[in-house]
């Protein structure tokens, strides 16, 4: 019973050793038909392929422009004219279309009706101010800007020197500039008739027109308007020196337009001695809202 087994178990190994040697014979066989590139016929599938050689890089700038093609018309015989039909539409350059693809940049507006500019007119014209023929011609805008006047008319027979304040302190707040604006109504107002003079001072004063006192003539009043433009605010106030210039042109008053608290009549005495003759002394307030009424120095 020995022996069967034995020849049994022999037999089993030699065919698994030749079933081995057989699946191994073939598996080289494989292997070389594989590397040799086996059937010609047969293509082969690449594999992934990460050289750089030959890559295009396009961009949208190389996409192709398609060109519309016209269709072939024949041309109009010269002895016929073009047909309506033939004609080209008109232009809408600028006017947006149903689709609202089109910008509105060339839409040229409407004019308004006639009855609604005819009250927009009136209403400008009611608004606006009216020119003052008046003026003269070479005046500048401290003359040209309409103020209520100092003072009213006076006397022909009356003679007055303005004494006008413009110290530094007179630069705040317009003050300098609407004092200006007022004694330059306050001239156009005068008579003829009416002799006046106009003194600046600050530290020091001068007379802006000869000396003596002048009529009150378009010609000597805008002499006197350009003066004052060319004044402007410096220094102190030196009241009693701006007095004494004003007096020696010996006027029957004389009016200062100045922002000081502190005038009094005692002061401006010793300068008013000179004059030889009783002068009446006036001081309007300059503030930041105008000049105030002419009041009286005592």
């Amino acid at each position: 019973m020995v022996a069967p087994v034995r020849t049994n178990r022999v037999a089993f190994r030699r065919a698994v050793a030749a079933s081995v040697a057989i699946h191994v014979a073939l598996a080289v066989a494989v292997l070389v038909v594989s590397r040799s590139g086996g059937d010609a016929k047969t293509p082969r599938k690449p594999g992934l392929d990460t050289r750089a050689d030959d890559v295009a890089i396009h961009t949208f700038l190389d996409t192709p422009t398609v060109t519309a093609q016209k269709p072939d018309v024949p041309a109009p015989s010269p002895s016929t004219p073009p047909s309506p039909s033939s004609a080209p539409p008109p232009s809408r350059e600028g006017v947006e279309d149903s689709g609202g693809s089109r910008p509105l940049a060339g839409v040229v507006p409407q004019p308004l009706p006639a009855e609604l500019l005819a009250i927009v007119r009136r209403r400008s014209a009611a608004t606006s101010p009216v020119a003052d023929t008046s003026v003269t011609p070479n005046v500048t805008p401290a003359g040209a800007v309409s103020a209520n006047a100092i003072h009213g008319t006076l006397d022909p027979r009356q003679t007055i020197a303005y004494v006008l304040d413009c110290s530094g302190s007179m630069g705040e707040f317009d003050k300098l500039g609407r004092a200006r604006t007022a004694l330059v109504a306050t001239l156009r107002g005068q008579p003829e008739g009416v002799r006046f003079q106009v003194v600046a001072y600050g530290s020091t004063a001068r007379a802006l027109l000869a000396a003596g006192l002048h009529p009150a003539t378009a010609a000597n009043v805008a002499a006197a308007e350009g003066k004052l433009l060319a004044a402007s605010a410096s220094g102190r106030s030196n009241h009693a020196v701006a007095v004494r210039v004003a007096a020696t042109c010996r006027p029957d008053m004389i009016l200062l337009l100045t922002d000081a608290e502190d005038l009094s009549l005692a002061q401006l005495r010793p300068a008013l001695a000179e004059a030889g003759k009783s002068i009446t002394v006036y001081v309007a307030k300059v503030t930041a809202d105008g000049v105030g009424k002419p009041q009286e120095l005592r």
